[in-house]
């Protein structure tokens, strides 16, 4: 994480003490994540990618957030995480460079083609590019032959629905975007639990809407670093400290229960005018 591009000086470092039952700055600097999540580098200059990590599945059309919150979160976690294309161009090849549906334009780090294991998948959502992605048999192939291996398979806001597309929501505890989660997530096969932030259900993990990404990727880094002395508590302070996240919106809201009445009604109306709901009713499932 960012704490541990910091050179500190070796009187601070022997200054510095810390409260019964928390890691002193040696051990916080030391930790690593059980089981290791972070990809397997080679090569002469040890900079040659080989293996594992996580992996961010990223498309055109696909929301920013969605796949950029979790990975500000692992990285500042130091868990080094890979943006992995799954979009191709007019000639068929994996694109390099992936647009976001808010016009935003990032370099994927590999493709869906050349990344064959990993230790955490993250597929984020978006609108009817993620409609376009839950029909991809190749894209959903790979979700499942990936899935095989994974510590932990995610998704955030309605990446569900390409999980779900995938069969991996079968049977499953999840939780997905706020609009008509349950009725969506049902299709899928999913017991809902669309109140809940971030849901775990074995190595399943769920997020609901957009910022949801970020809770569920501070609960992964909890988990992997929970070996630590207070489970890993002050781990994941420090990577929240790092992002300064404490959450304090201007106005109630974010979620069904906080919002007006009337904005959701409006809200869900949009939603509804462009069949969205009934278009992902038409996703088949493997």
């Amino acid at each position: 994480m960012f704490v541990r591009a910091l050179l500190f000086s070796t009187a601070f470092l022997l200054s510095f003490t810390a409260a019964a039952g928390h890691l002193d700055v040696h051990q916080l600097m030391s930790l690593v994540p059980e089981p290791n999540i972070k990809p397997t580098y080679g090569g002469p200059d040890n900079k040659t990618y080989k293996s594992g990590g996580i992996g961010i599945l990223v498309y055109d059309g696909g929301n920013a957030t969605d796949a950029l919150g979790p990975h500000q979160v692992f990285s500042s976690a130091g868990l080094r995480p890979l943006l992995i294309s799954a979009s191709k161009n007019a000639e068929g090849n994996y694109k390099k460079y992936i647009t976001f549906n808010n016009g935003l334009t990032i370099r994927a780090n590999r493709t869906i083609a050349n990344t064959k294991d990993l230790e955490v998948l993250v597929v984020p959502g978006g609108a009817f590019e993620t409609i376009q992605m839950a029909h991809n048999t190749e894209v959903l192939n790979w979700i499942k032959a990936i899935d095989k291996n994974t510590v932990y398979t995610t998704s955030v806001c309605t990446g569900s629905w390409i999980l779900g597309a995938a069969g991996l929501l079968q049977g499953k505890n999840a939780t997905s975007n706020w609009y008509r989660a349950d009725e969506l997530l049902t299709h899928f096969g999913a017991t809902p639990q669309s109140l809940s932030r971030y849901v775990f259900d074995g190595k399943l993990v769920t997020a609901n809407g957009v910022t949801g990404g970020i809770d569920m990727a501070l609960a992964i880094v909890k988990k992997v670093f929970s070996h630590d002395l207070n489970n890993g508590k002050d781990y994941t302070q420090a990577v929240m400290l790092d992002l300064q996240y404490d959450p304090k919106p201007p106005v109630p809201g974010g979620s069904i229960a906080k919002t007006e009445p009337t904005v959701f009604d409006a809200m869900q109306f949009m939603y509804d005018f462009y069949d969205l709901a009934n278009t992902v009713k038409q996703i088949p499932i493997q």
